[in-house]
This record gives C-alpha cells, sequence and structure tokens, in this order.
C-alpha cells in the first residue's frame, strides 16, 4: 500500500482577489496591471469589459464615467495591437473604432 498524503489545512489555499465595482450604472473593476502576470489575456478581458461598459453608459448622463471608460481603452491599444489582437479582430462600434484608431 501507499503511504497516506499529508492533508492541508481546511480552507482556500489563495485569498480570492478583492474586485469593487463601481458606484455609477456600467463601471467596469479597475484594470489589472498589464506587467503582473495575464499579459494579453488581462488586456483582451479589459477590453470587452471596458466596451461594454462604454456601450451601457449614456454620455451625457454620466460624462465622468464615460471619459474614464473611453480613456481607458486608448490605453489598451498598444497591448492590442503588439499581441496582433487588432489584425484579426475587427471593432463594430464606430465609436471604440474611433478611440483606438482602426
Amino acid at each position: 500500500m501507499y503511504p497516506s498524503q499529508p492533508v492541508a489545512p481546511e480552507g482556500p489555499r489563495h485569498a480570492a482577489p478583492q474586485v469593487g465595482m463601481g458606484s455609477h450604472p456600467g463601471q467596469p473593476p479597475r484594470m489589472m496591471n498589464m506587467n503582473q502576470g495575464g499579459g494579453k489575456y488581462s488586456a483582451i478581458a479589459s477590453f470587452v469589459t471596458y466596451v461594454k461598459a462604454l456601450e451601457s453608459l449614456d454620455p451625457r448622463s454620466f460624462p465622468e464615467e464615460y471619459a474614464e471608460h473611453s480613456d481607458r481603452i486608448r490605453e489598451l491599444k498598444p497591448f492590442l495591437r503588439a499581441h496582433g489582437i487588432l489584425d484579426v479582430m475587427e471593432i463594430k462600434n464606430p465609436e471604440v473604432a474611433a478611440l483606438i484608431g482602426v
């Protein structure tokens, strides 16, 4: 017979990341630093999250949040370009396409 495996204490081994949602409609969680592992996957997930949030906001009702999401989308362009995402993906929303210059 094989010896039994040591048993770890009960409970999670890693704490779940705490992601706080914004207090306004359509506000996604803050984007994680692209230098911390996730790289292209984080850039793609952040891009989709911010685009969906931007599409759900009325720029007249929430101008500050709309501007913040627009800035975040512009910041992601180099990551999307570096990984070739914009070479194989078509941006259907004309406002978003204009933000990243495609």
